[in-house]
């Protein structure tokens, strides 16, 4: 047993003794003391963060910061600008060993995970390659399973690095945007924090700018509140200082806002670090995005006001924690962030933003507090369908009309939320884009009226606002399909019977081809998408990166997999329907060492 369960176990009969007796014995008062002390030890030595230093050299730019409002979850580290070049050196940023390598076409594309002191750990993702023994290590299994994705978790022992040790080159690849290194430090828990917070320094004198600022009357859960939002005109009064128009309200009321913030060098619109809000002077909210563990991101959507981003594309954050909301972010809450205004009194609201750097802003909103009622009509949805079905929070619900069931989980939305569903000409109308969704739903469709070679080439679609149906991750059992789905709007059962069209510029077929150092073939699929691919030479497999974003296969010759001069190059590539399309070409090429 531990010294720490010791002490905990005779803390507890010092308790229980003092329940018999009706008083606490002076031991406990000195053995509290001396629990008290240890237990701080025992929670210092557990959070002992290790000294983290810049994962690449030179001044560092951001294209992208802590906790700033991205597609369905908050950003987890910093986004290093590499001056749109790949290959720039990647360091590890405190000692540590590789706990984790991961390589896929999406998400952080190539990555890798270290482990320090405490517990804490690194993240550097998007990279282009990793550093000697560890590409090695990951091209040596590659091959022998014959996949590019791969993940893995070394022992601690394989691979150990000192702080500013060569650990990989940066890179685009996965779901990067452009050439730059994503970079994370993790709590014991694995909980995002701020590298800001943790050594990493970024040149800043430029204090943050807001865009929007939102009111929200507020009379109980469940009335829309984001449809009755409204916006006040800001005016710039000063350096780094504005002034709200006068809002006129009364009883409970909330804000919104909609700011950014650029670093020095950089243009980037990127978030802000902290806002405190205060009625009159007294501190109602303060929101400090220093740590987000990777179960709350999924509360951005709450956090943000929804309806007006998927009407205005402008991301306005909620000064105030609606219901089902935990986010760890929302601190010193006073009723919930909403404040409240009484007719015939005067208010002043103010909102101090900041960045790590503590460059300020400050918005003023004076408050007149009228007797009437503030609270507007909602938008609501167009009136486009005629069925209204209520989604209850704490219960699951299922629904069905001609072909298609929609099962919803419980809390499937954040909260209660009415929807018109229905279906027309064997399309699935589920509401408009105006709800975020909790957990995702599940789509059924029956298709017994089918035939087996529509069945074969059949996947549930969702439309996009231009109405190009995209792919939802389609299974088939018998002549039933299903799908899941996070996102409202409609739907549909879409065949794709066209194969995949591959295509190669160099080398031409019987050339030769010695000098080039890597060989890139280009794969699309304009309909279901691309599923699966394989490249063999001379019928052994060789390792092609998929890169999605311009549609390319490559291969590096350097892998060295031929012996000999004649190169039959064959590609076979699966779209999401089923359909497959196969590819060969003969080349030449010296005879790898």
């Amino acid at each position: 047993m531990s010294k720490h369960n010791e002490l905990l176990i005779t803390h507890r009969i010092f308790r229980l003794d003092s329940l018999k007796t009706g008083y606490l014995p002076l031991g406990y008062f000195r053995f509290s003391l001396m629990f008290w002390l240890f237990s701080l030890s025992i929670q210092a030595q557990m959070f002992v963060s290790p000294e983290f230093s810049s994962p690449i050299e030179g001044t560092l730019r951001l294209s992208g910061n802590f906790g700033e409002l991205r597609s369905s979850h908050f950003h987890a580290g910093l986004d290093l600008k590499t001056n749109l070049t790949i290959g720039k050196p990647v360091f590890a940023a405190a000692d540590g060993y590789v706990s984790r390598v991961k390589v896929a076409h999406f998400g952080y594309g190539t990555a890798l995970y270290l482990t320090h002191e405490g517990g804490f750990s690194s993240v550097y993702a998007h990279l282009d390659r990793f550093a000697g023994p560890i590409q090695d290590y990951i091209k040596q299994t590659q091959y022998k399973k014959e996949q590019f994705q791969v993940e893995l978790f070394p022992s601690q022992d394989k691979f150990v690095f000192k702080r500013g040790d060569l650990i990989g080159y940066s890179g685009n690849t996965g779901s990067s945007g452009g050439p730059h290194l994503h970079f994370e430090i993790r709590d014991p828990q694995s909980r995002p924090l701020n590298p800001l917070s943790y050594g990493i320094q970024i040149e800043d004198t430029r204090a943050p700018e807001p865009t929007i600022l939102r009111w929200y009357p507020y009379s109980a859960p469940g009335l829309d509140l984001e449809d009755k939002g409204q916006s006040l005109a800001l005016t710039a009064i000063g350096d780094h200082e504005y002034l709200a128009e006068t809002l006129e309200a009364s009883g409970w009321i909330g804000f919104g806002l909609g700011v950014f913030d650029r670093q020095d060098g950089s243009q980037n619109k990127n978030g802000v670090y902290q806002m405190r809000c205060f009625l009159n002077g007294s501190l109602v909210q303060d929101v400090v995005f220093d740590r987000i563990s990777f179960d709350e991101t999924k509360y951005m959507n709450r956090h943000m006001d929804y309806l007006h981003y998927q009407e205005r594309k402008q991301r306005v954050q909620k000064l105030f924690r609606m219901s089902n909301n935990p986010l760890g972010i929302l601190k010193n809450l006073e009723g919930d962030g909403f404040v409240s205004i009484d007719a015939g009194a005067s208010y002043t609201y103010t909102i101090e933003l900041y960045d790590f750097n503590r460059n300020k802003t400050l918005i003023t909103v004076p408050i007149t507090g009228v007797d009437k009622n503030v609270l507007q009509e909602s938008k609501g949805p167009s009136d486009k369908w005629a069925n209204l079905i209520e989604i209850p929070h704490t219960t699951a619900t299922s629904w069905s009309e001609g072909n298609y069931s929609v099962f919803f989980p419980k809390a499937c939305f954040y909260e209660s939320t009415a929807l018109r569903l229905s279906v027309d000409s064997e399309q699935l109308y589920l509401d408009e884009d105006r709800y975020p969704l909790y957990k995702p739903f599940k789509i059924t469709y029956r298709g017994d009226h089918l035939s087996e070679d529509d069945l074969a080439h059949a996947y549930i679609a969702r439309l996009d606002p231009y109405g190009k149906p995209i792919h939802q991750n389609t299974s088939r059992s018998g002549s039933t399909l299903e799908a899941s789905a996070s996102t409202l709007g409609q739907y549909g059962v879409y065949f794709d019977r066209t194969p995949p069209t591959i295509s190669m510029k160099a080398p031409a077929q019987g050339q030769w081809y010695s000098k080039a150092k890597k060989l890139k073939v280009t794969i699309k699929d304009s309909e279901s998408g691309i599923a699966d691919y394989r490249a063999t030479i001379n019928d052994q497999f060789i390792l092609m990166e998929y890169d999605y974003k311009t549609a390319t296969l490559t291969y590096d010759f350097s892998d060295a997999v031929v012996d000999q001069a004649a190169h039959n190059l064959k590609v076979v590539v699966l779209d999401n329907a089923g359909n497959s399309t196969t590819f060969e070409r003969l080349f030449y090429r010296k005879a790898d060492d």
